[in-house]
Parts: C-alpha cells; structure tokens; sequence
C-alpha cells in the first residue's frame, strides 16, 4: 500500500470515509440499550447484539464546511468550460472570486469523523446490578483547515507574509473490550462505570503549528514545524527516488500487527431530583493509547523555501492531468507536498490521550401526560484544536410500551441540527434507526455540499 502524505492536508478532508461515533438522539430513550455508551450509568436493560443482525451501527460527520466550498460549477466563458464535456474546477480557478471563496470560509475549517461500530455485546443482570461485555471496532478522525492557509494558496502576491496556525488531521482506529456496571444506590441515585482495552490498529498525526510565511524574491520562505507521526499496523515510509534520505512521499511494506495498547474509563451517575425531573453526567473516554515504534517525519531544516502553488490549477490548466477534478486536486496536493517538506526522522514510542467526552443531561416528565418527556444534553469533547460543544433539546413520546420516538434541535460548534429515532422494543428484538443529523445535499459521491453535520444510524438487539 502507496499513499501520497499531501493528501492528507486537503484531500483527506473531503473524501474521507464518514461515521459518528454514537446516537446522542437516544440518550433520553427508555427503549435504546446502546445509550450506556454516552453514560454508563444508564446500562439498564440485558440483551445480546452480533454483527450478523447489525448490533449497532452509526453513519455520519460533524463539520462547518462542505464539498461546494472548494469544488465550483464553472459557467460559459471560464477558461476549460466545456473540455471533453467537464464543467466542474478547484476554487484554485482564476474565475473564482478569492473574496467570495475565503468569505465563505471559516478561520478554522473542522471536521470530525467517527466509527463506532458494535461487533459483539452481553448485558445481563449480576452483582446486585447490570452489566456489559462488548467489542467495539473505532475510528477517530478529526481535519482542522485554517483560513490562512487558503488564503494563501489562492492570493498568494497579494500580502508579502502569511502566519497560518493550527493545520492538522489525526486518525485513530482501535479495537475495544468493553466491562461495565451500572449500579442503582436507592431510589433517587444511579452509578456506572465502564473499564475499555485498547488495541491499536493504525494512528496517523500531521500537524502544523505557526508557520510563518514570507515572500522573499520570487519565492517564499516557510519556517516552522510541521510533522508527522504514524503507526499504521506494521509499516514503512517510503522515499522519492527510494533514497532513504529523501523527502518521504507514503508508507509501505504494510503487514499485520497491532502497534498500539491502551485504557481508558467511562464514569457516569443519575440523580432523581423530583418524581418528574432527573439529572445526569457523565465523562467517557478518559484514558490514553501507547503506540510502538511510530514511524517519525519533519523537515531538515528550520526554513526552507518553496515556489508557490501552479497558477494554472483548474479544468483548463497545463499542470492538471486529463483536467479531472481528481487531478486538479492531486496537482494540489503535490503543490502542498512541496509547501510542507517531510523527512524521515526515526522511529519512537508515543503515548497519546484519547478526546474525552463530557455529557451532562436533564430530563422532565409531563405530568399530565407522563409517556412525554423533554430533555437537554450538553456535550464537550475535549480535544485541544479539534474540541467540539453541543447543545441538544429533545423530545420523546412512548405512546405504548413497544413503540418510541424522539425528535431534537441541537446548536453545536458546527452550526444547527436536527435529528430523530424511531425504536421497535418488542419481547425478543430491539430494532432502531435514526438520525443525529439529517443529511442535506449530496454530491454524486455522496458527500455532503454545504456542510459536514450528517448521519444515520441502525441496529438491532435481542433483549434477554
């Protein structure tokens, strides 16, 4: 396996593979049995749930950009309008209004991308409270694009120096063993806690933190620190001209291994305030994950000097392939590969600490209608430049014992949502589909246009 680094910084960003990492709809939902997964002290039900009948299955992303901010319909008169019947382009096109595309755009541009897929899991009743067994496979992806640094590749000659800050993306996929207990003190209080092994399977961090930019004759000086550290399963980087020395252009030589091991502790309690009212809290993911032998990459030197991006970088360009929007980006991304010069540094063990999640949640019963209950969730995920807030208002309805739905708003750090679910609780399945996210405008890939807050999620369960 070959993959080029620069596609990591741009390209990454837009065609990732996407998943949310839980259904917050049904933090509130009697019916859910996967709810424990936001506050294990709401583990209250035993049932068993296998791949086969889709345990548990969540599809979706949080972001505040989308595909139409970087990719634009070009109209008759733009330059290559019309080669060999394509009409789409980069905003790197000289027809796009720089002043329009960075309006649009945010100072720092996030994506979050989660998986948390569950393979098996066993809740029963034991030890005077409930319990849980479970294997879960995860993925954690997070893309953090400053504004400056657009600005940079699209006005380039406009300023004599630019500062970009903050340019990262970081992946994490592990496999994790799940123990949990949720115990009910008395009547009012509830308490649970869940113990997670971590089994690392691949880990990538680029990061680029206060590059400095200044034009110096016709070319620009960069100083700064970007670098890169990766331990996907067992590999190797691999080397323009396969000069070890060289700069590095992918990773190679990929075979099985698990290069990663870790722990972590979920938390979480209940309080009945009044009959109608209960409030709740809850930390998740407070752990860490030690990844061996990482493979190590930044530049050689403190300052270096780079050409600028090609000017001709669109559908009627020279330096753009077959004029594919594919191979526009790819001219971008080796224009970046450029801009961000890596060399293999070694190799040395990292421990990193996982984005902990803080929930905390209030619930009120209508009296004169008790199967109707509202809610709000407060979520805050800690990750330094990738933390994410929420705000959440649900409605739930249980009309009868079987049948449940909920319907929420929520304000987040990527703008406005909603979402619903629908759960089937009957004797012996439990089936739910829903949404955190309702899923906006798609492009033929399936990738959202205007922005990344889309999901769906499913699954099926057999109470015990």
């Amino acid at each position: 396996m070959k993959n080029k680094i620069s596609a990591c910084i741009l390209a990454a960003a837009l065609a990732l593979p996407v998943a949310a990492q839980e259904l917050r709809s049904t933090y509130f939902m009697q019916t859910s049995n996967n709810r424990h997964e936001m506050n294990p002290a709401l583990l209250d039900s035993s049932y068993v749930s296998m791949p086969l009948f889709m345990g548990n299955l969540n599809i979706g992303s949080t972001g505040n950009f989308g595909l139409a901010n970087f990719v634009y319909k070009m109209q008759p008169g733009w330059q290559g309008y019309g080669v060999d019947n394509r009409n789409l382009t980069t905003f790197m096109h000289p027809s796009v209004d720089a002043g329009d595309f960075l309006g649009d755009l945010k100072d720092n541009n996030r994506m979050s991308l989660n998986l948390k897929y569950g393979l098996v899991a066993v809740a029963f009743k034991a030890f005077k409270g409930t319990n849980i067994v479970e294997l879960n496979l995860r993925s954690n992806t997070n893309v953090n694009l400053p504004k400056q640094l657009f600005a940079f590749m699209k006005e380039a000659g406009k300023n004599e120096s630019y500062e970009i800050s903050d340019l990262g993306i970081r992946t994490e996929n592990f496999l994790e063993i799940g123990l949990g207990h949720s115990h009910k003190i008395n009547d009012k209080i509830t308490v649970g806690g869940k113990m997670k092994f971590l089994l690392g399977i691949a880990y990538a961090d680029f990061s680029a933190d206060n590059l400095h930019v200044q034009m110096q004759g016709d070319q620009w000086a960069i100083s700064g620190q970007p670098k890169l550290s990766a331990a996907i399963l067992k590999s190797e980087f691999t080397h323009e001209n396969n000069n070890p020395s060289g700069k590095i252009d992918g990773i190679d030589d990929v075979t099985f291994g698990l290069p990663g091991f870790g722990l972590a502790f979920d938390l979480g309690a209940t309080y009945k305030v009044l009959d109608d009212l209960t409030v709740s809290a809850a930390i998740t993911d407070l752990g860490f994950i030690k990844w061996k032998d990482a493979l190590q990459a930044a530049p050689n030197r403190t300052s270096w000097t780079f050409n600028g991006f090609a000017e001709d970088v669109y559908a009627g360009g020279t330096n753009t392939g077959s004029n594919k929007i594919g191979d526009q980006f790819e001219q971008i991304g080796d224009d970046l590969e450029e801009m961000l010069p890596l060399y293999d540094q070694g190799k040395k063990n990292e421990t990193r600490a996982l984005a902990a999640t803080l929930n905390i949640g209030a619930e009120y019963t209508l009296p004169v209608y008790r199967p109707l209950r509202f809610g709000f969730l407060y979520t805050s995920r800690f990750a330094g430049k990738y933390s994410y807030h929420q705000g959440m208002l649900s409605a739930n309805i249980r009309p009868v014992k079987w049948f449940e739905f909920a319907l929420n708003g929520a304000v987040s750090s990527s703008g406005c949502t909603a979402g619903m679910v629908i759960d089937l609780h009957a004797k012996h399945f439990n089936f739910f589909i829903g949404a955190d996210r309702f899923l906006g405008k798609v492009s033929k890939q399936f990738i959202p246009l205007h922005n990344m807050n889309s999901s769906v999620s499913l699954g099926m369960s057999f109470p015990l």
